[in-house]
């Protein structure tokens, strides 16, 4: 669905993680550590390329581009020697560039910290790799297993959705004026928006979540469609795939219906996470991986060729749309301490698919947000900046530009 719904729609299906690290960046020793990085994860060498009636992979044992730029580049191009990833960097910044078609969050992370520790060993004489995949380890076959390959197929008659309440749409409802996409970066302090979020029994996911509910009621108190989230879930640990660097998540839905908007705050989260908490079950993920998987297997099977695929996997995904107003997600606590005084800031600039979407990391005891947005006005991030203010939360806006994750040209 990532790769053939993307092109269908002509979405930049990419990830750009961006870091600041603590001097400027040595060019050699990045270089070195991407080489060391790509013989860590060889089945991530590849290119996409197109057949006479389907997209495949093939082996790509050319080096992983290592470019001296800050601008955007191209995936999958001779510019990044056909790669699907790459590793770009300016003064003390470093860009990971990367297909989400091959990686999920989690996956883009295994990667990463390899590189870092690589590049930190050399530069500033890191030694201990705990959590992190280094050529010491062996490459298991669970890490290139995709969970869903081995699941049943539902019947088709099985396969019905449920019916869905449509959400508010921003653009459709809001009256939201369409443009290309825009990014606000912006960073808390760690201490303080986490002590308000325990308070108010949240975590930073569900909290942002909520004060972008409400921020979002105060602008549109009087709809006709419910305000709905979609909150990202790592399906990893109920898969039992913790290694996988294959897109294993799924998203949950909120509803900020009048009941919960009629509640306090703390009751709010309370609410948010026990419905998270809810659909992180097991059991209920296994369910629901299936029928994603079942459904893509059958339209991947009948298609016969690629524009229908196209075709069939863009319906999917622009439906999906008309389910949720925006969407959060949380990567967590940066876990690696012996890379983290190394590393200043760390965001995730993502594919350009969603509205209104609202990427969250940490590290160093700071919280950064990034707010992606497909519209032009700014009455919504406004909304949300005042939300903090009303709850006392500091906050800096460190800069705001149209995204820059790389393009991936279709094959």
């Amino acid at each position: 669905m990532p790769i053939y719904g993307s092109f269908g729609l002509g979405i930049r299906y990419t990830v750009r993680l961006v870091l600041r690290l603590a001097d400027r960046i040595d060019e050699k020793i990045l270089s070195a550590a991407a080489a060391k990085t790509q013989q860590r994860y060889p089945y991530l060498s590849l290119r996409l390329r197109r057949g006479k009636k389907d997209f495949y992979f093939e082996e790509n044992a050319a080096p992983i581009a290592v470019i001296n730029t800050d601008k955007r580049i191209s995936l999958n191009s001779e510019e990044t020697n056909y790669h699907v990833w790459a590793v770009c960097y300016k003064d003390d910044m470093l860009f990971f560039e990367i297909y989400h078609g091959v990686a999920d969050g989690t996956g883009v992370n295994f990667v990463l910290s390899t590189l870092l520790y690589y590049y930190c060993a050399k530069r500033y004489g890191v030694t201990d790799h705990t959590g992190i995949r280094t050529l010491e380890d062996p490459i298991l076959p669970e890490e290139s297993t995709d969970p869903t390959d081995d699941m049943p197929q539902l019947d088709p008659s099985l396969m019905q959705e449920k019916p869905r309440p449509q959400a508010f749409s921003l653009l459709r409802d809001g009256g939201l004026t369409a443009s290309e996409q825009k990014i606000y970066d912006l960073d808390m302090p760690e201490d303080a928006f986490v002590t308000f979020s325990s308070a108010h029994d949240a975590s930073p996911g569900t909290m942002v979540s909520i004060l972008f509910a409400r921020a979002l009621d105060a602008i549109y108190p009087n709809r006709a469609k419910p305000l709905i989230n979609s909150y990202i879930i790592n399906d990893r640990p109920m898969l039992g795939a913790l290694s996988t660097h294959h897109n294993c998540v799924h998203a949950m839905t909120f509803e900020y219906s009048d009941r919960v908007k009629s509640m306090p705050l703390d009751r709010q989260c309370t609410v948010h996470r026990g419905t998270t908490f809810v659909n992180a079950d097991p059991e209920r993920v296994a369910k629901t991986v299936l029928f994603m998987s079942s459904r893509t297997k059958l339209a991947n099977d009948t298609a016969p060729d690629i524009e229908t695929q196209k075709q069939a996997f863009a319906k999917m995904l622009s439906s999906g749309r008309n389910y949720f107003t925006y969407m959060v997600s949380y990567v967590g606590q940066w876990k690696l301490d012996q890379l983290a005084p190394y590393v200043q800031e760390f965001r995730v600039h993502a594919p350009n698919a969603k509205q209104l979407l609202i990427m969250i990391t940490a590290i160093n005891r700071r919280i950064f947000l990034s707010i992606h947005q497909h519209f032009s006005e700014d009455v919504v991030v406004k909304s949300f900046f005042r939300q903090l203010e009303d709850n006392h939360i500091p906050y800096k806006l460190k800069g705001v530009f149209e995204n820059d994750a790389a393009r991936f040209p279709e094959p």
